[in-house]
């Protein structure tokens, strides 16, 4: 029951959005009595922090980083993989879409708990490039790649209702490829000199 009603959750987020989570609400989308809700998480919050531990709603480290070798590949290259597969793990997540879609205008304690999830996995990720890389200590990297990241999170979000954006094709695998191009030259320019 405690995995039916945090799925019903996702199905509420993507269906209805952020807003339409509450208790009646997820109770019946669950098919169970609201007591159960209650006996399971304690209280709404309970619900969306447990919803938000869930690894399926954002990526994890091992997801980002499984078969990178910091002594076959360079520092750059590695950057360039992790924003890739950061985006393919966003794009791949409807839900997710649905959240950062929504999370800017709407400051429930759902999102609130989702952020921290995704807070606590990108320190995590950038802990993890750290001790693996010699990293160029005159480039804020870990600012460069959030702003790269951001911003291809936002693509991600806007591929949802529209196929283009400023002239740039964003719907498809090939349109992605050419972002993920681009993105390989911002980051092949800025570690040049490291």
């Amino acid at each position: 029951m405690r995995e039916r009603i945090l799925d019903a959750v996702g199905r509420m987020i993507v269906r209805d959005g952020l807003a339409a989570v509450g208790v009646n609400a997820l109770a019946r989308e669950a098919g169970c009595d609201k007591v159960l809700i209650y006996r399971y998480f304690g209280d709404l919050e309970g619900v969306y922090a447990a919803f938000a531990d869930r690894s399926d709603f954002w990526w994890t480290l091992e997801e980002l980083t499984h078969g990178v070798d910091p002594a076959r590949i360079s520092a750059a290259d590695a950057i360039k993989l992790l924003l890739r597969r950061s985006a393919e793990a966003i794009r791949a997540r409807p839900m997710t879409l649905a959240v950062l879609a929504a999370e800017t205008v709407e400051r429930t304690p759902l999102v609130v708990a989702l952020e921290s999830v995704r807070e606590k996995r990108a320190l995590e990720l950038a802990r993890w490039a750290e001790e693996r890389f010699m990293l160029p200590e005159a480039i804020d990297i870990a600012a460069i790649a959030t702003i790269v990241g951001v911003g291809l999170n936002y693509l991600a979000v806007r591929a949802r209702k529209i196929k283009v954006m400023s002239g740039i094709a964003i719907k498809t695998d090939k349109d992605w490829e050419r972002i993920f191009a681009a993105v390989d030259t911002i980051v092949d320019g800025v570690l040049r000199e490291a």
